[in-house]
């Protein structure tokens, strides 16, 4: 008797055990979720009916911003991937071009963020000040982690789609991404895509190789991504595309199995379903942010034009305003032109990983 009441003592802890690590193992995306919901019960009173992004069925938006008036006299919306506690780099895009700036061009801008009430730095309530003050704030439910960058970038294409269905272009792009916005509406009206189709314009990138090494920050396993090149797709720095075409990608990854490389997901294996085609603008993109550098120093050192729009800010969290405080000089035609380009002054060791695939090691003069 006591044999039996052992075994099945020992039968009942074996089977709790396997529920409680299948229990866990689900909610390991929203780690820390309930202690966030518990924090500021006020929120979730506000907050509208549940819907769905991948598997999680419960998404909704904790801050939301302004939508569209009127999105047909907006050229363009930047929807912005933003790390939580990346406020200083928020800061400076404002400053460079507050909402007023962006109206007279037509264009607007919002900030993509998720949870992260583990951040040191800054808190939830500091977030929401910010959300108050500028309106520019979209937040979802998810926890701020690289393996969640894509809930992230769909969300964004989400809210684009259902909030400025009228604008003419949505444009992707990362938070620590330099563009020089005055050139942006030549840039679209320059733009030889089918308006009547799906295009995704950016830095195209090809027979990228998925990295295998288990130490690298990028490491994809074969139940991942099984095949040995990923598809075209373009970098998530800076892209341009459609409401229709980013409404179309919401759609298709609702039943596609999730990928945790935004980029590559979205531009690439979901673009690569619906056959959309990919146009490449690379020309107007540097790999590295010392050609950044170089642009201001030629600026503010020999008034000289820079022919780079968009790079990164090699973690500067001033420079989007530094480089457009500069290039506003040259906007204004106030610069001299270039006898050859920056590329061919400015040379130096830069490593590019624009795809997260096998980085492409080149030299480049630095001046």
């Amino acid at each position: 008797m006591f044999y039996y009441k052992l075994k099945f003592t020992a039968t009942a802890i074996i089977v709790f055990t396997i529920f409680t690590i299948i229990y866990f193992t689900k909610i390991s995306n929203n780690e820390n979720l309930d202690q966030f919901e518990k924090k500021y019960p006020e929120i979730l009173v506000q907050l509208p009916k549940y819907e769905k992004l991948f598997q999680m069925n419960n998404f909704h938006y904790v801050l939301n911003a302004n939508k569209c008036e009127d999105s047909s006299k907006i050229q363009a919306l930047f929807v912005i991937t933003s790390y939580f506690g990346n406020v200083e780099t928020r800061s400076a895009m404002r400053r460079a071009f507050p909402e007023e700036d962006l109206k007279l061009i037509n264009l607007k801008r919002v900030f993509l963020l998720g949870l992260a009430p583990n951040d040191k730095y800054t808190t939830q309530v500091s977030v929401e000040s910010e959300s108050k003050r500028f309106k520019d704030i979209i937040q979802g439910n998810f926890i701020e982690a690289y393996r969640n960058l894509t809930y992230k970038h769909i969300m964004g294409l989400k809210w684009a789609a259902e909030n400025c269905f009228g604008v003419d272009f949505i444009i992707k792009m990362d938070d620590d991404t330099v563009v020089n916005v005055d050139k942006i509406p030549a840039v679209l009206k320059l733009l030889k895509v089918p308006k009547s189709k799906h295009f995704i314009a950016g830095y195209v990138l090809r027979n990228m190789v998925p990295i295998r090494e288990p130490a690298n920050k990028w490491y994809v396993t074969q139940k991942e991504y099984a095949l040995s090149y990923y598809p075209t797709f373009v970098s998530g720095w800076f892209y341009i595309t459609t409401p229709k075409t980013a409404n179309e990608l919401v759609k298709v990854s609702q039943i596609s199995q999730y990928f945790w490389i935004d980029d590559t997901f979205i531009t690439g294996i979901l673009a690569q379903k619906l056959k959309i085609k990919h146009f490449d603008i690379s020309k107007y993109y540097a790999e590295h942010s010392e050609y950044m550098e170089c642009c201001l120093d030629d600026i503010r050192s020999k008034n000289l034009s820079c022919d780079i729009l968009i790079g990164p800010n090699g973690g500067n969290n001033n420079l989007f305003y530094e480089f457009n405080n500069a290039v506003s000089i040259c906007n204004l035609n106030l610069c001299k032109n270039r006898t050859k380009s920056l590329k061919e002054t400015c040379v130096a060791k830069k490593s590019v990983h624009l795809g997260h695939g096998q980085p492409v090691v080149e030299t480049y003069k630095l001046h």
